[in-house]
């Protein structure tokens, strides 16, 4: 019976970082007018769940090494030094749990960077050989008819524009579509975006998976929207967005357009914007994580 009050608290935490706090967070209005604080909050509760899943066997390892757990083991740390455990079996409770807590994570963002650098190098062999580089745009050029922009991330940066975007948007147009793919760059989101695919396919049967997922990714575009809005105007970007709605991109690149270009488009010509939305986002994220608190705190105290 021990056992199983040792595991409440940890399980308490995984139900609600795994599921109800990514269904919340799902739904809620301020994240796309703070894509951001979002994402951290997405990328926060994917951290949160690993964290109790090794919580957890801690808890059932160190209750059948003593019939104590965490908070209580620190206490007798102090009180009575007798009631713990060989420091041989501590050192092996941490080194177990620790590694059921981040071996697949890790795992995980290894296989995803390495095939993710693999596609985007054989892409860029392919822009050298049938690309060509414009000076006055700063890209490389691509002999297509669908209008794309897109960027390739990486150790040698590339941003790539077919010809029938250079036929279709305007100079406004371009130059906004070519500042979203310079967003993506400077903010490293890639790296985001790489460890939200990671992340969610190691809890793929979570809705905090498919939020990792999905919803990462968006956020992201948002958030060179929002970037972008800095120099050039809402009609530019939307028009641009709109223009290259249907181009695609290789994987590991991010493309102007794509399936949530229709969302961003209502999203970037909406006027009804919160006046603060990353302070509400904050105080929401806050609100959340002191209500973890009080679960890690009884861990081992029932």
């Amino acid at each position: 019976m021990t056992v199983t009050y040792h595991l409440l608290p940890p399980m308490g935490i995984l139900l609600g970082t795994g599921v109800i706090a990514p269904l919340l967070l799902a739904r809620a209005r301020w994240a796309h007018h703070a894509p951001r604080l979002a994402v951290g909050a997405w990328l926060a509760l994917a951290g949160a769940l690993a964290f109790s899943g090794g919580l957890a066997l801690a808890q059932l390892l160190l209750s059948w090494a003593g019939g104590q757990g965490v908070v209580e083991l620190l206490a007798a740390c102090a009180a009575e030094p007798e009631r713990i455990p060989p420091g041989r079996d501590l050192l092996v409770i941490a080194a177990v749990s620790a590694i059921a807590a981040a071996g697949p994570p890790c795992g995980a963002l290894v296989r995803e960077y390495v095939c993710t650098r693999r596609s985007r190098a054989r892409h860029a062999r392919i822009l050298r050989i049938v690309g060509r580089r414009s000076a006055r745009l700063g890209v490389t050029l691509l002999d297509h008819d669908i209008p794309a922009v897109y960027c390739l991330p990486g150790r040698s940066p590339e941003i790539v524009v077919s010809s029938g975007a250079v036929r279709t948007l305007r100079a406004g147009e371009l130059s906004a579509a070519v500042e979203h793919e310079r967003a993506h760059l400077a903010g490293r989101h890639h790296l985001l975006f790489t460890a939200a695919r990671a992340l969610g396919s190691v809890y793929r049967r979570l809705p905090l998976g498919s939020g990792l997922r999905h919803q990462v990714p968006l956020l992201l575009e948002m958030a060179a929207d929002d970037r972008v809005l800095r120099r050039c105007t809402r009609q530019e970007l939307a028009t641009a967005l709109y223009e290259t709605a249907a181009g695609q991109a290789p994987r590991g690149a991010f493309a102007l357009g794509g399936l949530s270009a229709v969302q961003r488009m209502n999203r970037i010509l909406a006027t009804d914007r919160p006046r603060c939305p990353a302070a509400r986002g904050a105080f929401t994220v806050l609100a959340s994580a002191l209500t973890v608190i009080p679960l890690i705190a009884a861990c081992c105290s029932l």
